[in-house]
């Protein structure tokens, strides 16, 4: 009897954050992502990228890394938090805060990398999928593959204006080099977004007027 195939999914919410903040301020449907449809994609991708035909039904663990090390200090990001918190949970993920002081309040939750070898050296994970950007990242799929374990990136690359300026914001080139399969999100997400009557599949619903 084949057994199940077993992901685990770790969401950086920093990476997160910046892209959502592109979303909802430039590009064109100027909204969110949707964190439930994210997940039931991310399980049709595990599927497609390991073989999922192999195995008898999919385990996937979705884990999101909030980026604040604090986000309880004041009662207006103390609701914010708690709405999100609310959604992640409803929509299937496991949420952790960030342990680390960080200068400005906000950065890669690096308990993250720590977390995501342990679920897979201990909870005996096939494949690791990491929604992220950020090269303080860079190390884990080495990390992975020297456990036989093959990681999946969801990336973005996106530009957004700012002062007098254009940001370019991109995926760490070495993050990117060293995963077994790379997914650019951005082009995945325009895709889903064609039909001119929708949103897309990734966004969140339009609110009723």
């Amino acid at each position: 009897m084949s057994r199940p195939l077993r992901i685990g999914f770790f969401l950086d919410g920093y990476t997160l954050k910046k892209v959502n903040d592109y979303y909802r301020n430039f590009h064109r449907f100027h909204s969110t992502l949707d964190f439930k449809s994210l997940r039931v994609w991310v399980e049709m991708q595990a599927i497609r990228y390991f073989e999922g035909e192999h195995f008898r039904e999919l385990e996937m663990e979705s884990h999101y890394y909030h980026p604040y090390a604090n986000p309880h200090q004041n009662a207006v990001e103390r609701e914010g938090t708690l709405r999100l918190e609310q959604q992640l949970i409803s929509a299937g993920y496991t949420v952790h805060f960030n342990k680390r002081r960080i200068r400005d309040g906000i950065g890669p939750n690096l308990s993250l990398m720590e977390d995501a070898l342990l679920f897979a050296m201990y909870r005996k994970m096939d494949a690791i999928i990491l929604l992220s950007t950020q090269g303080e990242y860079a190390p884990l799929p080495d990390r992975l593959r020297l456990m036989g374990i093959p990681m999946l990136l969801l990336g973005w690359n996106f530009i957004y204006p700012k002062s007098k300026y254009n940001v370019h914001w991109k995926t760490d080139s070495y993050l990117r080099r060293t995963c077994a399969h790379y997914v650019a999100m951005e082009k995945v997400v325009d895709r889903g977004c064609c039909e001119k009557a929708s949103r897309g599949f990734f966004f969140q619903p339009a609110r009723k007027t």
